[in-house]
C-alpha cells in the first residue's frame, strides 16, 4: 500500500503522487506547500495571479500571488 501524506491546508490524507505543490512569497521567504486538488482550486481562486513554475518536489507547481482580485492564470506552455 502506498504511503499517505496530509494536505498542508486541510490535513486530508492522500498518496504523495496526488498532492499538488504550491509556492508563494511571504516577505522575503518562499513558502512551499503540498495540498490536495480541492485546496489547490480554492487557493488559485483566491489569488490575484497564478503561474506555472518548476516544482521542488513535483515536476510542476503553481506559484501564487496572494491578494484580492480576479485570478489570472498563465499557462506553463504547450506540450508537444
Amino acid at each position: 500500500m502506498e504511503e499517505k501524506f496530509p494536505c498542508m491546508r486541510c490535513a486530508k490524507e492522500l498518496p504523495k503522487r496526488r498532492l499538488k505543490e504550491v509556492v508563494h512569497e511571504e516577505g522575503r521567504m518562499r513558502i512551499r506547500q503540498l495540498v490536495c486538488s480541492n485546496c489547490l482550486d480554492r487557493i488559485m481562486n483566491e489569488s490575484s495571479l497564478v503561474r506555472g513554475v518548476v516544482g521542488t518536489q513535483k515536476a510542476a507547481a503553481a506559484h501564487i500571488n496572494r491578494g484580492p482580485g480576479p485570478g489570472q492564470h498563465q499557462s506553463m506552455g504547450r506540450r508537444g
